[in-house]
């Protein structure tokens, strides 16, 4: 059967595999293929009955589960888009994403019903299916489908949308990535054959549904007929219970946020010769310590070791395998070179490509790239350039924003951000967005947010500059932030200023902010001041 959608995949692995295990949760009894099949059948027969068409938005606010991975294959079946919601962000949150991506069908847990009312307040048109166990209700009323060979997204194609990813936005609200069909099979076409998933495999689903590198575990498994074993929200934060989980489902596949493995070395006792199973660990989003790399190659031996990088905008589209241990010597680790699915170039302020041994952006040109912000064409048009490399095409490159130089192996060495976006635990965060939320808080006149290496492990955390008249401390701020931001884009630190430093431009001057963040200095204590922590 030849693919052109991700359901199409998922279609073909069912005639090879029914009767091999699909889905588990960790300690949990598995579901096979076959039981894949007839429960999302049966949701998507339940969407298309309710009205939901091809191409229609159909939002996901689903823990991490086994019911959650059978709600997004019910929704691509059904030949909608999914569009995965963070179920525990405030429900604001969860109300703008689905307003803006104007959602018409609703697949959500019964233990979230607070985001769902937010939800139905902001967009009152949308259909509610509540997924309870195996089988959806819809508003309630148990809805069950009786064709397991139900086959309702046979018309969708390549250029169709497969899902929408919000990303944090520097305008102070989410940008929706659209990702096609297309984009996301020439990414799992690659994914499987350049990690060698096997049908033997047992996958590790760490990311939640919400977060871009699921889609590796999700969908790789499925191409492949192996096994994908979700971790639950409490595994997932506990690096020790995240290592038990490895040994006991015996996981092959790995993959994560570079600080998640780095945690499960140096706190969750990953100790040398433990874990076995191990075939593959990926990690990204995150610079990986060179000596904290080795400790890792040296816990899992037999391993593989892959850095990966691409933002949510273009899949992954650098990879650079770790050496064999003892055979290679860096100062910083490379993020590899382009995948076969993408062409990078760097660039100049003027979008003039630049030597190697040079620093510029890099643009992004393939078949994995999004193909657009939703809703946002203004967006879009600043982040998706012309080609000009093959102008007659008429194809566009992606501007990451990040900087990088390619060096004298090929390899691209990363440098840091064009803008002011970072990375927290993975998390990109626009400092605009967490700034937009400060705004909101009574007794705030001016505020600005930097980004600062915690300690030597090269973690980010924010740290928040604030004018005005308001007497809150840190825990009352963070508390007030949390009912607008996810927790990873709160800030850790709370500093006072009579005034934020400008520039001869007039701008801020965020250098000089970031400078006062690592030494404050006893000089500035008129002018500077900590909320003081809560007792």
């Amino acid at each position: 059967m030849m693919a052109l959608s991700l359901v199409h995949v998922l279609e073909r692995t069912l005639q090879a595999h029914r009767g091999r295990p699909a889905l588990a949760m960790v300690g949990g009894p598995s579901l096979s293929y076959a039981d894949l099949d007839r429960q999302s059948a049966g949701l998507a027969k339940a969407l298309c009955r309710e009205g939901i068409r091809r191409g229609d938005r159909v939002g996901l606010v689903v823990p991490k589960s086994v019911e959650g991975v059978v709600a997004l294959w019910g929704a691509l079946r059904a030949g909608a888009v999914y569009v995965a919601i963070d179920p525990y962000a405030p429900p604001e949150r969860g109300a703008f994403v689905a307003a803006n991506a104007k959602i018409r069908g609703l697949l959500a847990s019964t233990s979230l019903q607070g985001t769902v009312a937010a939800i139905v307040k902001k967009v009152p048109d949308v259909r509610v299916f509540y997924v309870h166990g195996a089988d959806p209700l819809e508003k309630g009323r148990l809805v069950r489908g009786e064709e397991p060979a139900l086959r309702h997204a046979r018309h969708v194609n390549a250029s169709d949308l497969a899902y929408v990813f919000y990303t944090s936005g520097s305008t102070g609200t989410p940008k929706g990535v659209m990702l096609s069909h297309g984009a996301a099979l020439a990414f799992v076409d690659w994914a499987v054959g350049r990690f060698g998933i096997q049908p033997d495999d047992i996958v590790c689903s760490h990311a939640p549904l919400h977060f871009d590198i699921s889609t590796l575990d999700v969908f790789g498994a499925a191409a492949a007929g192996a096994k994908l074993v979700i971790l639950d929200e409490e595994t997932m934060r506990l690096p020790n219970a995240a290592v038990e989980a490895i040994k006991r489902e015996r996981i092959t596949r790995w993959y994560s946020v570079t600080g998640a493995v780095r945690r499960m070395v140096s706190a969750g006792g990953l100790a040398a010769g433990e874990v076995r199973s191990l075939r593959t660990v990926l990690f990204g989003g995150e610079p990986y310590p060179v000596d904290e790399l080795k400790a890792l190659q040296a816990a899992v031996p037999s391993a593989r070791l892959f850095n990966v990088y691409g933002p949510t905008e273009t899949n992954i589209c650098t990879c650079w395998q770790v050496p064999p241990a003892g055979t290679w010597a860096y100062d910083a680790i490379p993020i590899g070179t382009d995948c076969e699915t993408v062409e990078g170039v760097i660039v100049d302020e003027g979008l003039n490509p630049v030597p190697d041994g040079i620093v510029g952006e890099l643009l992004v040109r393939g078949s994995t790239l999004m193909n657009g912000y939703l809703e946002d064409p203004e967006r879009t048009g600043k982040a998706l350039v012309a080609d000009f490399l093959y102008p007659h095409v008429g194809d566009r490159m992606y501007r990451t924003g990040d900087l990088v130089r390619r060096e004298r192996d090929g390899t691209y060495a990363f440098l840091g951000r064009r803008d002011h976006q970072v990375k927290v635990r993975g998390y990109r965060v626009e400092l605009g967005e967490v700034e937009s939320a400060l705004f909101r808080i009574e007794g705030i006149d001016d505020a600005a947010v930097v980004a600062i290496e915690r300690d030597c492990s090269g973690e980010k955390e924010l740290v928040a500059f604030v004018v005005g008249r308001g007497s809150a401390n840190r825990a009352a701020l963070r508390q007030q932030l949390a009912s607008f931001l996810p927790k990873y884009m709160l800030p850790s630190k709370f500093l006072r200023l009579a005034r934020l430093p400008m520039t001869s431009t007039g701008k801020i001057d965020r250098q000089a902010l970031t400078v006062l963040a690592i030494h404050p200095g006893p000089e500035m204590t008129t002018e500077l001041s900590p909320f003081p922590a809560s007792k």
